[in-house]
């Protein structure tokens, strides 16, 4: 009857996890050093002459509760006495060993739990300097840009965080790959992917069928900006008549997915050989690819013979991005801040390793 009703109150206690915590690890310390103090009192020196087998200190006593609770059961101390072992037998079996194993079920569901919450995208995570991708129009499609991420090897250790409120789990096996699931228009969400920590956002569109996809993409935009503005956003829009949309909430770069798959279909068709091109300098998995970097104010007289020089070590040279211009041409182009060359090489060049090669 008493075993049954502490396993009553166990059962309680379990479903109110903070209180039972409390409780249990009280009852687990009170049974420790209970016992302990017993088994020191009737076996050991206070006793008279310690047993053969009993403790020469409190410490050897508290050992023997601890090596007793967690049933390794050493054997290098035993209780002899008749009130040693029925101190055992209560603060041990009864309540310790209960106590102990009641713990260890809580630890397991704990870790179980939150395992289960992070599958499901409804846990917090713990990263910084990480790439969000918001919306999942196919778990395909997400994976693909998450392998081109991790293709870079400045990126391939990067912590990414998918969000979407239309899956119930991302399947991902990379630990660096975690899931928010939530709203795409609730700033809670964005709270939760930690994006106030982030350096880049990646708004993908919600469906390529849907009509409404390219106002909800750049609403999410208007909600990361508004709670990072200087985070880099980078958003794919599906119709080219609603970049104003974009334009207004202060997106970084705007990707128009469906009219650059229209354009180089008709390029292949009339060019062959021009899709095998884009396809491997836009890809970081496979041979050259494309790279941008700011050009220091000052750093560059002429862009001609740059180009020329950087040619020189199979860096190919080709454009100046310039705001919303994209300059192809640039003999009678004049350097100007903030501009960014594009060039396609077999890795990626910082400016101070790019600054030699020029200057030779």
């Amino acid at each position: 009857m008493i075993l049954f009703r502490m396993s009553q109150m166990f059962r309680r206690l379990r479903a109110r996890r903070h209180a039972a915590i409390s409780v249990v690890l009280g009852m687990l310390v009170l049974s420790l050093l209970g016992n302990a103090a017993c088994f020191y009192y009737f076996e050991g020196p206070p006793s008279g002459d310690a047993a053969p087998a009993g403790p020469k200190t409190f410490a050897d006593a508290l050992w023997f509760s601890v090596i007793s609770i967690t049933t390794i059961g050493y054997g290098d101390y035993f209780p002899a006495s008749t009130p040693a072992r029925l101190s055992t037998v209560f603060f041990i079996v009864f309540t310790g060993l209960a106590a102990f194993s009641m713990l260890l079920g809580m630890g397991i569901d704990a870790v179980t739990e939150l395992s289960n919450r992070r599958r499901i995208g409804m846990a917090d995570i713990a990263t910084h300097d990480h790439i969000v991708i918001v919306n999942v129009p196919t778990t395909e499609r997400v994976t693909q840009v998450i392998d081109e991420l991790k293709g870079d090897t400045l990126y391939e250790t990067s912590d990414i965080v998918v969000i979407s409120d239309r899956l119930e789990e991302f399947p991902s096996e990379d630990p660096h790959v975690m899931f928010i699931s939530g709203s795409v228009l609730d700033r809670d969400t964005y709270h939760r992917a930690k994006v106030e920590l982030a350096n880049q956002a990646i708004v993908l569109a919600t469906s390529y069928d849907d009509p409404g996809s390219d106002a909800v993409a750049a609403a999410a935009v208007a909600v990361i900006d508004s709670i990072k503005p200087e985070i880099h956003i980078v958003a794919e829009c599906i119709n080219p008549r609603h970049r104003p949309l974009f334009d207004s909430v202060n997106c970084d770069s705007i990707v128009f997915s469906m009219g650059i798959s229209a354009n180089l279909l008709a390029q292949e068709a009339q060019d062959p050989g021009v899709s095998q091109l884009v396809e491997v300098i836009t890809s970081n998995l496979q041979g050259a690819t494309l790279f941008s970097i700011a050009i220091p104010d000052g750093a560059i007289d002429d862009y001609t013979a740059m180009a020329c020089r950087l040619l020189e070590h199979n860096i190919n040279v080709l454009c100046i991005n310039r705001g919303k211009e994209c300059l192809t041409s640039w003999q009678d182009c004049e350097p100007r801040p903030d501009d960014r060359m594009i060039f396609a090489a077999e890795r990626r060049h910082s400016w101070s390793q790019l600054q030699p090669l020029i200057s030779e």
